[in-house]
């Protein structure tokens, strides 16, 4: 046997283990199905209710908490879903934790954009100081406003261009909204106009309408958009006459009933008015009392949409509480802390210890969810009926998180690793935790009387939410039970924000092994048992994962060279195993079909081009199958040379 027989032999041999590891999938999910899916009980609120007269109790007081920190973009549908969960709405709370911080860095931020926005109107030209986009973004928001007015006022002339009265879709304010939207989409990207993009506008603006409904009326949105970008392209560029051309060119093929005149009809007439509209307000002097009315209504802060959120749920009969606690700039991050009179930085676990401080007295249970999240509706169901069916044992409750809701905005690795981790959520998590006291930071259910006694978050702490679980159980022998009740949430869309996170998450796994090193409070076998698996599950695996992405290619180099003789083993031997890696991808394909429900159809491509696109990206799951363990043997490497993270960092959201 020569070298070379034997270098493939070692090749396959690996080849062989990898796919062993990847069959414990299946032995997973047997598992997860037999002892939590599939012995779900059936609950109703009806149910539970008679369940607690019977045993001469009450259900539980949860109060679900969801930190808030420039979470514009979700946090009004989160509240919306999580009023709509299946509890007594007098026996649960939500808790929203917004951060004084984002109100003074928005004033800051309120008097630079609208300064750089009065400054494009009289120069023609945005000033550049890390702010163009938000500026950028006003200015088409201001422009869409005087546009909607001019449109309104001059109706008799231009809505027969207009084939049906868009007012009658949407409320004023949605479809001021709506427009500059579009328009902004048009003018960040130069007048190259995107359907899909174009679309998910529109079905998240007109929820429960079919595509053909949207391709029906949004020649009637995109004509009122296009005089607004190219209004906006004329102020901005000398050439903004040629860019004009190019973008009604592009939207000319967008829909048979709008045709090349109307559009030029529509663009010449609307940015003649709007033109003489922005003139009239800079003689006057009111443009920038304009501006800042327009920045108010584009960009709102995270504690304006839960106030408004706020005062819709109190005057619904029938409807749950909604608490909002701001915490201060200077909050110190304990439980039951002071303001120290200086600023801090902001944490996750700051911001809960702070809400933990304000909880009512009537609260038993804590429930822990992100900003973005949609929890299924039978939730507090069940956590009420595990306290009801044993009520004198302290509960952690840990349900999976399918962060794919975003996946069709996704770039293609980051679709894939969301794929794959949902699974692992699905079928590995109920494995994880019979060996370690693993917890996440959201979909997670604690006993209030639990989180006071072991003192609350790790503040200070990358992954607070992992220190949490292993302080319960060195601290208070407390240990995590699997909730089979899912919720869905977002991955990051970009894949330097996919490495971001995944960095915090590796780096925070090796602070929490330094913490139970120092921990002398815990009995020594314990800690050194959650610290021997822990070292398993992150360093060891982490090497052997990142290790194991070098070896094909390794292989295809040495085959090239003549060093790898395949031939050792007979052609149909060779040709089954080149079978076995369809089963990777088959079994990509069926996750991305299985979690298919819980996406944001909103989202998705127009058309089957689209649709196939989406599917093509999951072709590369080779490629990323070797990114998936750099963040972590990253952190490895930070860590050992003592440069690694040390500051919390929010993980950026998707607009919904």
């Amino acid at each position: 046997m020569t070298s070379a027989q034997i270098i493939y032999l070692i090749a396959v041999a690996i080849y062989l283990v990898f796919f062993l590891l990847f069959s414990r999938f299946f032995i997973w999910k047997h598992y997860a199905d037999r002892v939590y899916w599939r012995p779900r009980p059936r609950l109703s609120l009806p149910g539970l209710v008679r369940l607690a007269a019977e045993r001469g109790a009450t259900l539980p007081f949860i109060s679900v908490m969801v930190p808030a920190r420039n979470e514009a973009d979700v946090i009004e549908k989160t509240i919306e879903h999580m009023a709509a969960l299946e509890y007594p709405a007098d026996r649960f709370e939500m808790v929203v934790v917004t951060d004084q911080k984002e109100l003074l860095e928005r004033e800051e931020q309120r008097k630079a954009v609208v300064g750089g926005a009065l400054g494009f109107f009289v120069g023609g030209v945005i000033a550049r100081g890390g702010r163009e986009e938000l500026i950028q973004s006003l200015v088409t928001a201001a422009v869409a406003r005087l546009g909607l007015r001019c449109w309104v006022r001059a109706d008799a002339r231009y809505s027969q261009l207009v084939p049906e009265d868009p007012r009658r879709d949407l409320s004023w304010d949605r479809l001021e909204s709506l427009v500059a939207e579009i328009a902004d989409d048009l003018v960040t990207a130069k007048g190259r106009l995107s359907l899909e993009k174009l679309f998910r506008r529109l079905r998240r603006a007109l929820p429960g309408r079919d595509d053909g409904h949207i391709e029906r009326v949004f020649p009637n949105y995109l004509g009122l958009a296009l005089p607004v970008a190219a209004t906006v392209f004329g102020l901005s560029w000398r050439h903004g006459e040629r860019y004009t051309e190019q973008l009604l060119a592009r939207a000319a093929y967008a829909h048979h009933r709008v045709t090349r005149q109307i559009l030029k009809t529509l663009v010449q007439g609307l940015s003649e008015l709007m033109a003489a509209e922005i003139e009239t307000l800079l003689a006057r002097g009111q443009m920038r009392k304009f501006l800042g009315e327009v920045f108010d209504s584009r960009f709102p802060t995270t504690q304006q949409l839960v106030k408004a959120s706020a005062d819709r749920l109190a005057a619904a009969p029938g409807r749950p509480r909604l608490v909002h606690l701001d915490v201060p700039y200077d909050f110190d991050g304990r439980v039951g802390g002071e303001c120290l009179g200086r600023s801090i930085p902001s944490t996750k676990g700051r911001a809960l210890n702070f809400a933990l401080t304000y909880l009512g007295e009537a609260t038993e249970i804590c429930g822990f969810y992100d900003a973005e999240s949609r929890p299924d509706p039978k939730v507090l169901l069940y956590v009420a009926y595990r306290c009801l069916t044993e009520p004198t044992r302290p509960r952690i409750f840990q349900g999976p998180v399918f962060q794919v809701r975003n996946f069709y905005e996704m770039g293609p690795f980051c679709k894939i690793a969301a794929l794959y981790q949902a699974i692992a959520h699905d079928w590995y998590l109920p494995s994880l935790l019979r060996k370690l006291p693993f917890i996440g930071g959201t979909n997670l259910y604690i006993e209030r009387s639990l989180l006071m006694q072991i003192g609350g978050y790790d503040d200070s702490c990358l992954t607070e939410d992992l220190e949490l679980g292993t302080r319960a159980y060195l601290r208070a022998g407390v240990w995590p039970e699997y909730l089979p009740y899912s919720s869905s949430e977002q991955t990051p869309a970009t894949l330097k924000a996919f490495y971001r996170q995944r960095l915090r998450w590796g780096y925070g796994h090796l602070q929490v092994m330094d913490r139970i090193r120092a921990h002398e409070q815990a009995p020594a076998a314990q800690a050194h048992l959650i610290w021997r698996r822990l070292f398993v599950k992150g360093n060891v695996e982490w090497v052997l994962y990142q290790a194991a992405t070098f070896v094909p290619p390794a292989v295809i180099v040495l085959y090239w060279l003549g060093a790898v003789d395949p031939k050792i083993l007979p052609g149909e031997v060779r040709l089954g195993l080149h079978l076995f890696s369809l089963i990777y991808f088959f079994f990509t394909f069926y996750a991305y079909y299985r979690y298919g429900p819980y996406l944001d159809h909103t989202a998705r491509p127009a058309g089957r081009a689209g649709q196939l696109r989406t599917l093509a990206q999951l072709f590369l799951l080779p490629l990323a199958t070797f990114f998936f363990p750099v963040p972590y043997s990253s952190a490895l490497v930070l860590k050992h040379l003592n440069r690694g993270p040390l500051d919390w960092v929010k993980t950026p959201r998707t607009k919904e």
